[in-house]
């Protein structure tokens, strides 16, 4: 099974982008809060972008400002790559569905 779920504060405003195949696309930029404190009992946060693509990244483009809060579920995928006789894997999360949590 590969799907993943998070909820996010959105820090950047995503940007519509169009492919040359004419599909619709942005990059939706949250920060995830841990479950966890670290040994300070810091509750530390990582930074996620997420792809949106088609009538989904339109939507969002188009409601989201910074500061709001989304719950995303989605996709993992891999794209490799070679450099400097080297394969190397690039990881990315792809959104499935976004819910405005406001």
């Amino acid at each position: 099974m590969n799907a993943f779920s998070i909820v996010g504060k959105i820090t950047d405003m995503p940007m519509l982008k169009e492919t040359s195949n004419g599909l619709k696309t942005c990059e939706l930029p949250i920060r995830v809060q841990r479950n966890f404190p670290n040994s300070e009992g810091v509750y530390e946060s990582d930074d996620v972008v997420v792809e949106v693509w088609r009538g989904l990244a339109e939507t969002v483009s188009a409601s989201c400002k910074i500061g709001d809060y989304v719950g995303i579920n989605g996709r993992i995928h891999s794209r490799k790559y070679q450099k400097d006789d080297r394969v190397y894997l690039n990881y990315g999360f792809v959104a499935e569905k976004v819910d405005f949590l406001r």
